[in-house]
């Protein structure tokens, strides 16, 4: 495993029970409190014999192994520790378990003997899902994969405890910051952790990005959270590509912070920028026809092309088809009259998903639909919206921009009218005193 980052400051870990989540005391501590990271004890420590020694590329698991893997299930399975929290300690568990399958041969008896102990492990926890949610996978996890998965990437990050994170919108507190950073630390830094970022880290790293754009960062938070990044491209070389994107994000994909210009050509082959539309609300939407949940926004979108006729918002699309003709088709036939840059042109190698086009890879879209909407200013409001939430976001920022506007055109009217009544004081004094 590479080095510990080191720029985190007093970090109180406890490996009790519970998900990666900031522990009850000292949740609050930014000023001047500690604060803990809750390490499930499925993760704190090794159960299991160590992953290298079942990526055999795809050989036959030889029955010792298979013995010493099974003997070391029960173990964890029967722990107190695990009995203490069952639901999420076993999953961690099984997970760990399913892991070492995934690249060897397992043999039909080694399988029947897993699904007999799993039925066996269920008739002992009845009330459990996660025991029956697991079996349904483990023979498709049982026939040989290329790589075995990683763990950190399985380990739930930033969860939603009460008081953990802002309001949406609300600006993160420093101690906020400070956990999410040390949450990412010490998951890349478990026992089970490989040490490969690919496997490892990309998956946390873009759940961070996530959840960071759903809040306001200050300057100096935004700073820490780059230095961050810096250290962890200095322990993982070989994820720099993906770091950058993430710096990118801090830097330039924030709620607040104004939108990088986009510019390219449409699905008539016509040049336009983001820049074109400041002055109005725009949703920029990420999607494609090829993605069943983007599909899935479209009565919505039609419902935005009518609500807001003739007010100040537009809808712009990035579209990640690798067929031109798939997106144009599909706008005439749903009726979504409104202007998309066609960004599959960046691959013209793929089939059916263009989802790396420049534009996508520019603003780092890695879940699709994924949707910006942006003020008059230019400026980041939302990063995570849709359905009917969009639509009430718009409707908000749209009726803010509108009531601003009124109260700017009420003060301007004002002056005017104290200038008019300076002026006729003025006339008046004037006269009087040429009488």
């Amino acid at each position: 495993m590479g080095k510990p980052l080191a720029i985190i400051g007093a970090i109180a870990v406890s490996f009790g029970l519970g998900a990666l989540v900031a522990g009850s005391s000292g949740a609050r501590g930014a000023e001047g409190g500690d604060w803990e990271l809750d390490i499930p004890a499925a993760a704190a420590k090794l159960w299991f014999p160590p992953a290298e020694e079942f990526d055999n590329e795809g050989e036959p698991l030889s029955d010792e192994s298979f013995e010493e893997l099974m003997a070391a299930l029960e173990v964890a399975m029967t722990a107190e520790e695990t009995l203490a929290d069952f639901e999420r300690e076993a999953d961690l568990h099984l997970w760990n378990f399913m892991r070492r399958l995934s690249v060897p041969e397992i043999g039909d008896e080694q399988k029947e003997r897993i699904h007999a102990y799993l039925d066996a492990l269920a008739e002992e926890h009845p009330d459990s899902k996660v025991i029956g949610q697991r079996k349904r996978l483990i023979d498709s996890y049982a026939s040989h994969m290329p790589t075995m998965p990683g763990f950190a990437g399985f380990v739930t990050l930033f969860e939603e405890a009460e008081g953990s994170y802002p309001e949406e919108g609300e600006p993160f507190e420093d101690w906020q910051v400070d956990r999410m950073l040390a949450e990412l630390e010490v998951t890349a830094n478990l026992p089970e952790s490989t040490g490969d970022f690919e496997t490892e880290l990309r998956i946390p790293l873009w759940q961070m990005g996530g959840r960071l754009q759903r809040s306001a960062l200050s300057d100096d938070q935004t700073a820490r959270i780059v230095a961050f990044l810096d250290e962890l491209e200095g322990t993982y070389p070989e994820g720099a590509e993906t770091i950058e994107q993430q710096r990118f994000v801090v830097r330039n994909l924030m709620p607040g912070k104004v939108a990088p210009n986009i510019v390219g050509k449409d699905t008539e082959g016509v040049e336009f920028s983001l820049e074109d539309y400041r002055g109005n609300i725009v949703a920029v939407i990420f999607s494609g026809q090829w993605c069943g949940p983007c599909r899935g926004e479209y009565p919505y979108q039609r419902g935005m092309l009518e609500a807001f006729k003739d007010r100040d918002v537009v809808l712009l699309g990035v579209n990640s088809d690798a067929v031109l003709d798939t997106i144009v088709h599909a706008k005439e036939r749903e009726r979504l009259d409104y202007r998309t840059w066609w960004d599959g042109h960046g691959q013209p190698d793929a089939d059916l998903v263009a989802a790396e086009g420049p534009i996508a890879t520019q603003w780092n879209v890695v879940g699709w639909p994924t949707i910006y909407v942006i003020d008059e200013e230019g400026v980041i409001r939302h990063a995570d919206k849709r359905g009917g939430a969009l639509v009430a976001a718009i409707d908000k920022l749209l009726m803010d921009k509108t009531m601003r506007e009124y109260q700017e055109r009420a003060e301007e009217e004002a002056e005017v009218d104290a200038e008019m009544e300076t002026e006729a004081e003025a006339e008046a004094d004037a006269e009087k005193g040429a009488s």
